[in-house]
């Protein structure tokens, strides 16, 4: 899993706190001002290691991760643009 990946949930809106499940689960928290990741949980093991998806912690939505990866570069990409 790639520490600089962004994710924003796109029922509510929230990128701050994630649960991220793939072969390991991790509880994630991320800064919109930084556009980064500013506190990783201690990686567990996922003991059903076929589970590929993140988890909002505002509305529990599930997200696959690749979309949710697409997200998060089109919102930062859309971000950067405005902050030009």
């Amino acid at each position: 899993m790639l520490t600089n990946t962004f994710f924003i949930c796109p029922k509510c809106g929230n990128v701050e706190k994630f649960r991220v499940f793939t072969s390991n689960v991790q509880v994630i928290s991320q800064s919109s001002e930084l556009k980064m990741r500013i506190d990783e949980s201690n990686v567990m093991p996922n003991l059903r290691g076929y589970d590929n998806y993140i988890e909002c912690q505002m509305c529990f939505k599930k997200l696959e991760y690749d979309m949710a990866i697409d997200i998060g570069k089109k919102y930062l990409q859309k971000s950067m643009r405005l902050y030009k």
